[in-house]
């Protein structure tokens, strides 16, 4: 299986090259590359059948493989990508096995997170044999905005190589240019960010995927002294946004239509339950840094959940909550006066913080 595992890697790190437009790639270059990914060197003989076998139409993937200026290797289409070719009965094979095998690992303790990966595959792989629709549905990756630029920055944090990235920042459409040496990738909520260092700026910065539009290799070194340290930067947080380190004890009141729900989904790692009341509401207590994350998991849960203290926390909630309710179509103060009463549906539990 690890002559196989290795023919895919090389077939996944050449395909990346060729569909890389912003440089060229002749042949030692694809040998760097694959000897790179598989941490020795690989053989020229190696690398030359791979692109032979990748252009078989009928073995392997009838991939476009063209060569331009006698040198350079790129795809005649630059849209083609090996992910999009029929997956073969020879990939599926490598696929059984290697779920076989890591199957044999979830039993022990350090792996056992790995359980329902496990089943998945196993599943998608029994589906395609079996020529059947698919009992597990997880939520679709493949229209994913950014996604394509997940094994570029894996590359390049596994390798320490320094990207320059062209990027829409939040506030404008605009194409921004900005060297980043990145660390750690992270996915919440079905979004991928990147987590690094941008140059000139101070502290971790925060990279969503989908809003990169282009990027190339800087030719810059990666500093030796920079770290990321993911159980310290995360352990504090919700979500991936952490502009400050101050931890905050945080008290809310949980109603008790989702007390159970918090119970077992817990709010964060750090909760917990100062006490049950006999309605089956319940205070909890979560020590974090709260960030958007936080106010938007609040908002989520609402009307079932109050922030007690601290007061500036449950102010910025408020506010946070009047200017969602502001951009709405609906208007709560044109209701007041049309049923008369000078009361909206809303204000006996809008505050989100109890002593506003």
């Amino acid at each position: 299986m690890a002559a196989r595992s290795d023919a895919l890697l090389r077939y996944k790190t050449i395909d990346s090259c060729l569909r890389d437009t912003t440089r060229k790639y002749s042949l030692k270059d694809l040998i760097n590359e694959c000897s790179a990914v598989l941490g020795r060197r690989v053989s020229t003989r190696t690398v030359q059948l791979d692109i032979q076998f990748m252009r078989n139409k009928k073995e392997g993937y009838g991939a476009p493989v063209t060569v331009y200026e006698n040198k350079y290797y790129r795809y005649r289409n630059p849209s083609y990508s090996l992910t999009d070719s029929v997956i073969k009965k020879r990939d599926i094979a490598s696929l059984q096995e290697m779920a076989a095998t890591l199957g044999q690992y979830v039993a022990f303790k350090e792996f056992c997170n790995l359980k329902s990966a496990v089943n998945i595959i196993e599943e998608e792989i029994a589906s395609i044999v079996e020529k059947r629709e698919s009992v597990i549905c997880c939520e679709s990756r493949e229209n994913f905005a950014g996604i394509e630029y997940f094994d570029t920055i894996y590359d390049a944090i596994i390798n320490k190589k320094v990207l320059c990235i062209g990027y829409h920042s939040s506030r404008s459409n605009n194409v921004i240019s900005m060297i980043f040496y990145p660390m750690y990738l992270k996915e919440y909520r079905g979004r991928w960010f990147a987590l690094g260092y941008k140059d000139g700026i101070k502290g971790v910065y925060r990279l969503p995927l989908d809003r990169i539009r282009d990027f190339s290799y800087s030719i810059l070194p990666f500093p030796e002294e920079l770290d990321f340290d993911p159980e310290s930067y995360f352990k504090d947080i919700i979500g991936v946004t952490k502009l400050t380190s101050e931890v905050r004890d945080i008290i809310l009141l949980v109603k008790n239509r989702i007390a159970p729900y918090l119970k077992l989904n817990l709010l964060h790692r750090s909760q917990t339950i100062l006490e049950e009341l006999e309605n089956g509401d319940m205070k909890i207590s979560v020590k974090i840094v709260p960030n958007r994350e936080f106010y938007t998991r609040i908002m989520e849960l609402l009307p079932d959940i109050q922030i007690l203290s601290p007061r500036d926390i449950g102010m910025e909630a408020n506010s946070r909550a009047m200017a969602l309710m502001e951009t709405m179509p609906y208007n709560f103060a044109a209701e007041k006066e049309e049923n008369g009463s000078g009361k909206s549906f809303c204000d006996d539990d809008f505050n989100l913080f109890s002593n506003v």
